[in-house]
């Protein structure tokens, strides 16, 4: 997840996801975070990505991905 500007909210959270097919629902995707996550920190944007930037050391990416998803 990462925040997206917003220009009432000043961020709002995006979900990205890194699928193969479109075989899972956005509601399947989100059931979990129903139980973990306060309701305002819930996504109300979902982004599937054929592959996630990763940095040198291996991860995941998220200065990518904000400067590519990150705006309004």
């Amino acid at each position: 997840m990462i925040g997206r500007t917003d220009p009432k909210w000043g961020e709002r959270p995006v979900l990205l996801v890194e699928t193969c097919d479109g075989s899972i629902s956005d509601e399947e995707l989100l059931a979990p975070l129903h139980d973990s996550v306060p309701s305002w920190w819930l996504p109300d944007t979902i982004i599937r990505v054929d592959v996630m930037p990763l940095a040198a050391t291996g991860k995941i990416d998220k200065i990518q991905l904000r400067a590519d998803y990150g705006h309004v």
